[in-house]
Order: structure tokens, then C-alpha cells, then sequence
């Protein structure tokens, strides 16, 4: 069987050969790669979309990698062009296409068509499903009118970053799943808006595989950090730090050596490389640290390659999963994983990956009181600790078992093969 991917990014085997940085994000590609390519009766291609002009066509262990590079000025028939060659010259009997909110993604969704090879769409997020949480659940009508120059300039860049940047988007992917006939998806809430849009196609379900760190790196009380805390992104509001910023107050007072690591770079600072569109959060995200006094209790770590943060999970007293919506987040999947105690926002398919009071700690994402509680239990009990700790690492084994998981997929390519019969 041979099977074409459509991924938004350059894997890190692809970028070492060239010379290039590898992406920090999007490790589950080169570990479900990994494993496909130890199925005999599977040749795998991927075609890679290029943010730089790249020309390449590397086969790597067995794998084909094909560059995709296209900008804001390439046409849809354009790309189209580009992925029939891609197409023609690899020759797949079915095509799997990630970042169904990109151009080239249904660029090769028309292209399979015409080739009459089937296409499943893999669903990583919904941003249909997302936007109206992009402003992190803000008040960014008040915001706009502040008397605070920051806020203002925050609230209006947040705004078009999510009407002028985000939007768009949303119509590609729109248009992308109402046209699919096979979608794999993870959870309940991916299932539950794929079918809101396209009620016809099939679903497959099928998780992601992990990075190999986290199946190695294992958390223990006696190491961890006491009062710490590790939080995986916080690089937009969507990703909800700021309900962390709220919290460390009620946290401080009992617990004055309490330490929060996110990963990414520092607010507004010379080295934050992000565009100018995302500032905005940034903007507000300085401003709230240190109108709350909370500056010495958060440490922005910069951006952290796997086996990083595989050792700071292991390192920390617990990990937050604080986002205003999700559908399956590899970095709640990577500490339970590890065993790091977890809180987490009840929001999208998150319920999904643990069980609450069992496997995680669960809070409405919009509640730092709720959310400094459930820290402090964790804190204060290191019974309960363990106890999170042994049951969301057996949970993730079994969510994220490499082996099962590639041949879910596998069995996914083979029935929709079977059923284009």
C-alpha cells in the first residue's frame, strides 16, 4: 500500500539533511512515520509544506519526502499543478491530508479526485469549532475602550489577528471537510463538529503517537521540584496563561516559592520572534504579570525541543493544561505520559484523555480560583499526586501505544481501500 501524507511542516529528518532548524511542534509525525515505515506492505511519501522557496525530493529510512512551497500570491490551481506532479511521480492508492485549514491541503484533496485515489482527512484541530475562543475568553470589548494604552493596543491586535489572520481559514477548512468522504479524527468533540459540517462522511477514530522522550522520561515525587509547575505553551491567548497569571496570587500567599515554567519565548521581549499579529497577547500577557506583582514566580523557558521537555515534566510538582479549547493536546498527552500530577481545563475533547479525579484534575477553564485549588491539592498531598501520577501514565500507554495506533490507521487506509472496490 502505498500512502501519501499533505503535513504543514519540514520533519526533522528532512530539516537536519538540509541543514535547516527543526520545527519544535508536529513531533507526532516523524513517530506515526516511524512506525508505518516498520510495516513491510506500507511505503510511505509526505509532502511537506515549505514556509521558504525549498525544492527536494529525499527519500529518508525508507520514506519519500516531497517540498511543497507556496505563498499568499500562489493560486489554488497553482498548487494543484504542483501536487499532480507530486502525484503522478509517487503514485499513491490513497492520500491522507493533515491542516485541513490550508490552501494545499485542499489543493491535494482535488488533485486525489481527479486521480481518483481516496482521500482521508485527518482532523488536528476544527477552527470552526475554535474561533469564537481565539481571545482567550477575554473581554476584549472592554479592553478596546481602556484606559490603559497596552490593553488597547492588545485588544485591537487580538481582534485582527482573529478576524484578518483566523477567519479566512476557517473557510478552506470548511470547505475541505464538507467535501471529504473519509475523516480521522480522536475524540468525541472532533467527531461531534465534523459531523455538524459533513454528516455524510466516515470517521475514523485513531490517536496520535508520541515523541519517543515521553514513553522514556518518568516522573517521580522524590525528584520533582516542590510548588513548580510546567505549562506547554503560551504563545497565544487561545492557549489560556493568562488564567495561570490569575491563579499564582491565591497560590503565593500559602506557597511563596511557587514557580511556573512556560514554555516559550518571554513576552515582548528582543527575542520573541513571533509577527506583530501576535503581540497583541503578549502585550497584555506582560502587563498582567506585573500589574499582579507575580513577575519572580514565572520563568518563560524559550522554545524547548522534546527530550527538554520531557526532563522538566519529570522535574516539576504538576503540569496545567490551562487552554479555552482543545481537541486533543499532545502536551497533556506528553506529562500524563511522563506522570507528572495533571490539571486540566474541561474544555473540547480533553474529557476524552483522562478521567477527572482520576487521571487529571479538571476545572472550568475560565475559573483561577477553581484553578489555584486544584494545584493546591496536588501540593498538598502527595498521595493524591501519586495517585494521578500511576493512573494518567497507564491511561496514556494505552492512549498513545505506537504499535496500536499505527495500526489503526493502517486498518483505516485498508477499509476505505476496500470500500473504493
Amino acid at each position: 500500500m502505498k500512502v501519501l501524507w499533505t503535513v504543514n511542516l519540514i520533519p526533522a529528518a528532512v530539516s537536519v539533511k538540509l541543514g535547516k532548524a527543526s520545527e519544535v511542534l508536529g513531533g507526532w509525525v516523524e513517530s506515526m512515520a516511524e512506525q508505518l515505515s516498520k510495516n513491510s506492505n506500507i511505503e510511505l511519501g509526505i509532502v511537506c509544506k515549505c514556509e521558504e522557496n525549498l525544492s527536494f525530493c529525499e527519500i529518508i529510512d525508507g520514506v519519500t519526502y516531497f517540498s511543497l512551497y507556496y505563498n499568499s500570491s500562489t493560486s489554488l490551481e497553482e498548487l494543484e499543478a504542483k501536487c499532480d506532479k507530486i502525484v503522478s511521480d509517487f503514485k499513491p492508492d490513497i492520500v491522507n491530508i493533515e491542516g485541513t485549514e490550508f490552501l494545499h491541503a485542499r489543493a491535494m484533496q482535488l488533485t486525489a479526485k481527479k486521480h481518483g485515489i481516496p482521500a482521508v482527512v485527518s482532523l488536528q484541530g476544527i477552527l470552526n469549532g475554535q474561533y469564537v475562543y481565539q481571545c482567550g475568553q477575554l473581554q476584549i470589548d472592554e479592553m478596546m475602550f481602556s484606559k490603559s494604552l497596552t490593553e488597547i493596543f492588545s485588544a485591537w491586535i487580538m481582534h485582527l489577528r482573529k478576524t484578518m489572520w483566523y477567519k479566512p481559514r476557517m473557510k478552506s477548512e470548511k470547505e475541505i471537510i464538507e467535501n471529504a468522504q473519509y475523516i480521522l479524527g480522536r475524540t468525541t468533540w472532533d467527531r461531534a463538529h465534523s459531523y455538524a459540517i459533513n454528516p455524510k462522511a466516515k470517521y475514523y477514530p485513531c490517536s496520535r503517537i508520541l515523541r519517543t522522550p515521553f514513553y522514556e522520561e518518568k516522573w517521580s515525587i522524590e525528584k520533582a521540584e516542590r510548588h513548580s509547575i510546567y505549562v506547554g505553551n503560551g504563545y497565544s491567548a487561545l492557549k489560556g496563561v493568562h488564567f495561570v497569571v490569575m491563579a499564582l496570587p491565591y497560590l503565593i500567599k500559602e506557597y511563596p516559592d511557587v514557580k511556573v515554567y512556560v514554555a516559550g519565548y518571554k513576552p515582548y521581549t528582543e527575542n520573541d520572534k513571533r509577527s506583530f499579529l501576535k503581540k497583541g497577547y503578549a502585550s497584555y500577557l506582560k502587563k498582567l504579570i506585573y500589574d499582579l506583582g507575580v513577575q519572580d514566580h514565572i520563568e518563560f523557558t524559550g522554545p524547548l525541543k522534546a527530550p527538554q521537555v520531557a526532563e522538566k515534566l519529570s522535574k516539576v510538582n504538576a503540569y496545567v493544561l490551562c487552554s479555552t479549547i482543545e481537541n486533543s493536546p499532545n502536551t497533556l498527552g506528553e506529562a500524563m505520559m511522563v506522570g507528572t500530577p495533571c490539571v486540566a481545563s474541561y474544555v473540547g475533547g480533553v474529557s476524552d484523555m483522562a478521567e477527572d479525579g482520576k487521571e487529571a484534575l479538571f476545572y472550568r477553564n475560565d475559573d483561577p480560583k477553581l484553578l489555584a485549588w486544584n494545584i493546591k491539592r496536588i501540593f498538598d498531598n502527595d498521595e493524591l499526586a501519586l495517585s494521578l501520577s500511576e493512573a494518567g501514565r497507564k491511561k496514556a500507554l494505552v492512549t498513545h501505544d505506537a504499535e496500536r495506533n499505527a495500526q489503526m490507521l493502517i486498518d483505516a487506509y485498508t477499509d476505505i481501500l476496500k470500500e473504493g472496490k
